[in-house]
């Protein structure tokens, strides 16, 4: 009996040292990820950005195996591990994701989305087929899902792995630190535009650190600088207080201890590189950065007099701010914090109005992740014709125009669960350090919620990671426990064994697999075929093999079908039964991206170059889908001017074949891309009347 005791305590002290030493290298790990990802260009290249996520995978599964180990096993501890918070949000998002990507017999997205239907149906049906998804660009939605998807895990992952005030202590001063180096570099390749020895043409004169866009490092800046100055209010809680003495000596002699001044000094250390942090946040010239960081300094003071506590703080964060500015004005800074008085933002102004027509347009569920750049260009104006905007530079609006009422109202509730339950847990908080750190961590939250109604930072793989760890340590500091208490006070997992077995998971475990698949093979398409946007290379020589290979990979990306067409279409090959197979991977580009107008002109201009081998089939066609494409893109002055040219040509050879809703257009149509373009006028004179 006392040797199988003696077994079992053994065993139990093997497996605790497993798990502290499996911890302490996921935490590593994850601290590794802090540092790679904004470094890495802020992970918005394909190599880099799923990179994170199978990390972040792998660390995941490690864990949920270790859970399930735990759970099946009654007699062991979960009082160490922590109720994940916001677990419903992870599986909302998952449902929503599907609920866009599954095929869905046809009544159903009409019902659904009947503007979906509308759009799929444009021209010559391309975009129909029995069953249906309700995003317009099935690739373009689990594309960004998956660029999300690791920083939500990474939100969870955090509180099991920190299980003391020492971790969450470094993982703030690397985050601090990581944002200092991003300053520093910048300064040093300042005049040089490169980041890494590669030109950076995005940026300007701006300060951007390594980041490709000088709006997102000022995002990062501003979340680093609120919750460094959490850790500074913290650090200084900790100075012993000045009790005075009866005796004038002794009490001067009390306030010069050793003790106090170290601890003193060791506090006020932190605001030094705050201090670069704030200068290098005025010389990004980010208006948005600048204000949110205003807006978090306002929020933490508003805690902070709300509750009565330590008001002092407040003159110190206006002392701060005002000699940061001052001194950025003596380096220079003044061209950039005149960007102020520019108040044209015409193309940001159209952006959001285009967003909001689109939320009208879809919704419920909205048009599909990732699709706003593909549906834009139905709002854009014809001043803008020659822009793509893939994004909105307000990611709520862009939230509620691919997500609609569901997902808005999810992520949406979710984050003021999130936040009204930090700020009463901060309220209850009696750790004085917890107490500094967690006001700061709240203020960062605050303002890169704010910063997200100016720029699409949440859309930047390397932003939503850092936004996911900061939630974290937020989360964790508030939930720390005073000296001589065991832990954090969050919700554990023994409280939850029953649901956490049969439930969360098993789910976890599943979705984690199914991304490392769509991972694998996202990846897999991306090296055969390298479609992304990517800094680093110019864009390389891609073959007819490759564009077939990556497809087995991606069947659904309509880039793989451009470049297919492109490709046959240079070497004229023919299908066995009688059709080109350019018809149909041009086809195919459209089915897949049934809102994006070029996909239907080019299937057009197929139309139209093929045109001898059978003119009654592919004329009539080639109207459709040009008139397609002007739907789509009403504003386009070179489409209208387009179709002015096949009416003209049509009219002259091939009347009989010209649609009668476009019969007696073509004077429309020129006077239109006259309108929208003056210069054409020129080429109208060449056509002749």
């Amino acid at each position: 009996m006392k040797s199988d005791h003696a077994f079992l305590v053994r065993r139990i002290n093997g497996i605790d040292r497993w798990v502290s030493r499996g911890r302490q290298i996921f935490l590593g790990l994850s601290s590794a990820l802090l540092v790679f990802a904004p470094l890495a260009y802020g992970a918005v290249h394909t190599w880099a950005y799923f990179t994170v996520g199978l990390v972040v995978a792998a660390m995941s599964l490690g864990l949920a195996g270790l859970g399930l180990y735990y759970t099946l096993n009654p007699a062991e501890n979960l009082e160490s591990f922590p109720y994940p918070s916001l677990w419903w949000l992870g599986l909302g998002l998952v449902l929503l994701l599907l609920i866009q990507l599954l095929p869905w017999p046809q009544g159903a997205v009409r019902w659904l989305s009947p503007e979906a239907m509308t759009i799929r149906a444009l021209g010559t049906g391309a975009g129909l087929s029995s069953y249906l998804p309700l995003s317009l660009n099935p690739n373009a939605t689990l594309l960004e899902n998956l660029k999300i998807w690791p920083a939500l895990v990474l939100f969870f992952l955090l509180p099991y792995l920190i299980n003391t005030r020492q971790q969450l202590k470094r993982l703030v001063w690397l985050f601090v630190g990581v944002a200092l180096f991003e300053v520093l570099y910048g300064f040093w390749n300042f005049h040089s535009k490169s980041i890494w020895g590669w030109p950076n043409i995005h940026t300007g004169t701006r300060l951007c650190g390594t980041f490709i866009n000088s709006n997102h490092l000022a995002g990062f800046l501003t979340l680093a600088i609120l919750l460094g100055f959490g850790l500074f209010l913290g650090l200084r809680q900790e100075i012993p207080s000045f009790q005075r003495s009866t005796s004038r000596k002794k009490s001067f002699g009390d306030l010069f201890k050793a003790e106090r001044l170290e601890t003193k000094a060791r506090s006020n250390i932190v605001l030094i590189p705050l201090f670069v942090l704030a200068v290098g946040l005025v010389f990004t010239g980010s208006r948005g950065g600048m204000i949110s960081l205003i807006v978090g300094f306002a929020f933490l003071a508003l805690l902070i007099y709300s509750q009565r506590w330590r008001r002092s703080h407040i003159p110190t964060i206006l002392i701060f701010l005002a000699l940061a500015v001052a001194y950025s004005i003596f380096l220079g800074s003044g061209p950039f914090l005149a960007r102020f008085l520019d108040l044209h933002h015409e193309g940001r102004y159209h952006a959001c109005k285009g967003a909001l027509a689109i939320f009208r347009e879809f919704p419920w569920v909205g048009s599909g992740v990732g699709t706003f750049g593909d549906l834009f260009s139905r709002f854009q104006p014809a001043n803008l014709a020659g822009y793509r905007f893939d994004y909105v530079h307000n990611d709520w609006l862009q939230l509620l125009a691919e997500t609609g009422v569901a997902g808005f109202t999810l992520v949406a509730a979710a984050w003021l669960v999130f936040l009204s339950g930090l700020v009463k847990q901060w309220q209850r908080c009696q750790d004085r350090f917890a107490r500094g750190l967690g006001l700061g961590g709240l203020a960062a939250l605050a303002a890169g919620s704010f910063n997200a109604l100016t720029e699409f930072l949440f859309h930047i793989p390397a932003y939503s990671l850092l936004f996911a760890a900061l939630a974290a340590i937020t989360y964790l500091a508030v939930h720390f426990q005073p000296q001589g208490s065991a832990g954090f006070s969050y919700p554990k997992l023994s409280d939850h064994r029953g649901r956490l077995l049969w439930g969360l998971l098993p789910a976890l475990i599943i979705i984690q697999l199914a991304f490392v698949f769509q991972v694998s093979q996202y990846w897999r398409a991306e090296a055969a075929a390298p479609t992304a946007i990517n800094t680093m290379r110019l864009p390389p020589l891609i073959s007819l093999k490759d564009y077939r290979r990556a497809l087995q990979f991606n069947p659904w990306n309509s880039r793989y079908y451009e470049g297919l067409a492109e490709s046959l279409a240079r070497k004229g090959l023919v299908t066995e039964e009688g059709f080109t197979e350019v018809e149909d991977a041009w086809r195919q580009a459209v089915r897949w991206s049934p809102a994006y107008w070029r996909f239907r002109y080019r299937l057009a201009e197929f139309f139209l170059a093929d045109f001898p081998k059978a003119p009654y089939y592919y004329i009539p066609r080639a109207f459709s889908e040009l008139s397609a494409s002007l739907t789509l893109f009403p504003n386009s002055a070179l489409l209208h001017l387009r179709m002015a040219q096949v009416l003209a040509w049509s009219e002259k050879f091939f009347p009989e074949l010209i649609p009668k809703n476009l019969r007696n257009s073509r004077e429309y149509y020129a006077q239109r891309a006259v309108a929208l373009k003056p210069r054409l006028k020129k080429y109208l004179k060449m056509m002749g009347p």
